[in-house]
């Protein structure tokens, strides 16, 4: 005998809530495309104990470079190399820490990616060829970051008596409590800088945006005495007991001051 056939009131339903076999397979795809670029990665992670005031140098040719400060007396380095043949070779010693990717590969290895925890009172020096550098919190002696090419450069929670942080091509973030003596110089040739300094900051300013003028002073401007010259292309002026040195040149940018 015949069974009867079951009857199903919406037969379209079933079929269209299973994807598409085109969607299945380019999916497969990009999760084979992903898969060796994943596998390729190769990871270094290490802690090294240091002294509180210790001195971080570090030489890359690409990739974002973020150093953070903490309470403990050792250097965390965590990075990412794009490549597995990069090879990085820290070097300790009792002043500090030395990384120089350029020395360890002769050739290009892609970026190289580093999270690095350091002391409080540490002094870092950092340069690249292109990617960002974020240095924060940070209170020692000195803080340098340089993009020799292309790169954001982001300083905040800064209290160092040296200050220099230089791109070619991209913003820079400076947040800071200027110091009595101290030196501070910020240079872009494309991008914008922004300055966030405490309110109480006594500073002696040249600013220069020679080809887009745009230099803002915002509160700052009631608080010191300046000088506009060559068509308001450059400030210069004191703010307090003038204590501290600020130079900042943007070639073709802006330059914004901001209290805090």
């Amino acid at each position: 005998m015949k069974q009867p056939t079951a009857h199903n009131p919406h037969p379209g339903r079933a079929a269209a809530t299973r994807p598409p076999a085109r969607l299945l397979l380019a999916a497969l795809a990009l999760l084979c495309a992903l898969a060796p670029q994943a596998a390729a990665q190769k990871r270094f992670s290490k802690d090294y104990p240091a002294q509180p005031n210790i001195r971080l140098n570090i030489l890359n040719r690409s990739g974002r470079i973020e150093v953070l400060a903490w309470e403990k007396n050792t250097v965390r380095i965590t990075a990412t190399m794009e490549s597995r043949s990069a090879k990085m070779e820290p070097e300790v010693d009792g002043d500090g820490v030395r990384i120089d990717v350029r020395r360890d590969n002769r050739e290009d290895v892609g970026d190289v990616n580093f999270t690095i925890r350091v002391p409080y009172n540490s002094t870092v020096d950092i340069s690249t060829m292109t990617g960002g550098i974020v240095i924060r919190n940070v209170r020692g002696e000195m803080v340098r970051a340089h993009v020799t090419s292309e790169g954001d450069i982001e300083l905040t929670g800064i209290r160092a008596r040296t200050v220099m942080a230089e791109n070619t091509v991209g913003n820079i973030l400076f947040d800071a409590e200027l110091l009595r003596g101290g030196t501070y110089v910020l240079n872009s040739t494309q991008g914008d800088i922004q300055l966030r300094i405490t309110a109480e900051s006594g500073f002696r300013l040249m600013a220069v945006a020679p080809r887009t003028r745009n230099i803002d002073l915002n509160g700052f401007a009631q608080m010191g005495e300046f000088e506009f010259f060559n068509e308001k292309r450059k400030v210069v002026g004191k703010v307090g007991d003038g204590g501290a040195s600020l130079s900042t040149t943007n070639g073709r940018g802006s330059i914004v001051f901001m209290p805090r």
